[in-house]
């Protein structure tokens, strides 16, 4: 537990030793964190790292399984979440979540309800106060089914407001705004703090934490890490190692494992070309403008921070996600249009982020279903022999129920699984993810003896250090855009990488960043 002092002034919010379990998944681990009156807390850490479980703690959509929290002096972890709303708590979701068929101005109202007895103004003056505030007077009677991003963004905000909230939780409030959009929402999220509205805000963008936040803590494995000023976190190597993993202890091996040239020397074929791709979710741009190329038997590492756009451009090239502008080709064809299911018959696997095993089948029949594809059954049997030479410990566990193994073992059989269809090319997302140092070591390994049988890897990692050791080619993502695109060795030494993270609070003159 470390601890975080709150000064002379009493904390609106107390949170003490607050533990949140999700079957064997620890998501808050003895949390404790104090929040001022008027004070803007910013929320950080890496996928996984339980930042917005705790919000939904402090909301009471969650309740904790050890520890108390306290609003304003009161205990509130066994309240439900209508409870400690009516009390002056909000929290603003990061995918919007209004009521579709109402209008802007009755979602408003829905809370506004709510909220009556301690709000200073009758209902209609609250209600038409926030929508100026918003920026949202001129949508008021639209339905909130046609509005655009970032106008469902203000809506999502403003209907938290609408609560007339003492403390207001932002959940990644920036998620998917373009640049300018993004300047808007900190211009409207700095008036909500400079009223006095005290804030906790967890986000990936780098210049909203550094713009709105007074003080930030960082989380990892469900635990506060770090606390300090947003410039203190930002130039803090601990925490740049959280962000981009561990050096690896064999760094002098030269970059780029394996050279763009095959055994006669003669150029390596393209394999999977991406020409001016494109991807939205609704009004959010996930990726814009992409230009990727991996060619045959090739490493290619993507890294970028949380919300770059990684898990969408392996949506796109495994089929989970069409583009919304520019082409696909796999092995010279055109397969933007093709769904997952076919491209798996043409030789692309996605190994996806979050395992996603069959839980309540055994090793051998996970295994199995990863085979079933008409071109893969062939050669399930002889998959199968070198899934297990791969990863020995699967063929001791083979009759094992998947949801009885460990985390490590689990992504080793979510990778095996991808194996047996035989693919050309291989998309690991996030495999080292959640694992402990020396796991995540042995997965990374791995990737490098599934290259020596000439599959190619598009290795899509948060581990940057060991990442780089057996990438032969690396793309950096930021925003959805390209930022960089290089060998290995460009890259260490390069702000671009800290930039992408962090922002230009994260690089300095002379950073080594590697």
């Amino acid at each position: 537990m470390l601890p975080l002092p709150v000064s002379d002034k009493e904390a609106l919010l107390s949170v003490r030793c607050v533990s949140k379990r999700f079957g064997g998944v620890v998501a808050a681990d003895q949390v404790s964190l104090d929040v001022r009156e008027g004070e803007a807390l910013g929320l950080i850490g890496p996928n996984g790292a339980g930042k917005s479980t705790l919000l939904k703690l402090i909301c009471g959509e969650h309740r904790p399984d050890e520890g108390e929290i306290r609003f304003g002096g009161t205990r509130t972890d066994r309240l439900p979440s209508h409870r400690v709303a009516r009390m002056g708590v909000a929290l603003a979701h990061q995918i919007p979540k209004p009521f579709h068929r109402l209008t802007v101005r009755q979602n408003l109202r829905v809370g506004a309800l709510a909220a009556s007895g301690r709000c200073e103004l009758p209902e209609d003056q609250h209600v038409e106060r926030i929508l100026a505030l918003t920026g949202l007077s001129v949508r008021a009677d639209d339905p909130s089914s046609v509005l655009g991003l970032l106008d469902l963004k203000r809506l999502e905000l403003a209907r938290a407001l609408s609560l007339s909230p003492r403390l207001l939780l932002l959940d990644e409030a920036g998620a998917g705004l373009v640049r300018s959009e993004l300047d808007a929402m900190i211009a409207l999220i700095r008036c909500i703090r400079d009223a006095g509205t005290t804030l906790i805000l967890v986000e990936h963008i780098e210049c909203v934490i550094r713009e709105l936040a007074d003080r930030v803590c960082v989380l990892d494995w469900g635990r506060v890490i770090k606390s300090g000023t947003p410039a203190a976190i930002a130039a803090d190597a601990e925490v740049r190692e959280l962000y981009v993993g561990t050096r690896s202890q064999v760094t002098d091996e030269p970059d780029g494992a394996k050279p763009a040239h095959g055994a006669a020397g003669a150029p390596l074929a393209e394999l999977l070309e991406l020409e001016g791709v494109s991807a939205h979710y609704g009004g959010a741009r996930a990726l814009d403008d992409v230009e990727l190329s991996i060619r045959c038997g090739e490493v290619v590492a993507v890294f970028g921070a949380n919300g770059a756009g990684k898990t969408t451009l392996a949506g796109v090239v495994s089929g989970l996600l069409r583009p919304s502008a520019g082409r696909v080709l796999f092995a010279g064809e055109d397969v933007s249009a093709l769904p997952a299911n076919q491209r798996v018959e043409l030789g692309i696997a996605h190994s996806q982020e979050g395992r996603r095993l069959f839980t309540g089948l055994t090793v051998r029949e996970n295994l199995e279903v990863g085979a079933y594809a008409p071109r893969a059954r062939r050669h399930a049997a002889r998959k199968m022999d070198e899934v297990f030479a791969l990863f020995p410990v699967l063929g001791e566990r083979v009759a094992q129920l998947a949801g009885t193994l460990s985390g490590g073992q689990q992504q080793m059989l979510a990778i095996g699984r991808a194996l047996m269809s035989s693919p050309r090319l291989l998309i690991l997302d996030e495999a080292s993810l959640g694992l402990a140092p020396i796991v995540a070591a042995q997965i990374l390994a791995a990737v490098a003896d599934i290259r020596a049988t000439g599959t190619a890897v598009l290795l899509i990692e948060q581990n940057v250090h060991r990442s780089l050791d057996v990438a032969d080619r690396v793309y950096v993502l930021d925003h959805g855009a390209v930022s960089f695109t290089g060998v290995p060795r460009e890259l260490r030494g390069d702000a671009t990488l800290w930039q992408a993270y962090f922002g230009d609070a994260g690089v300095s003159a002379d950073a080594d960043v590697c």
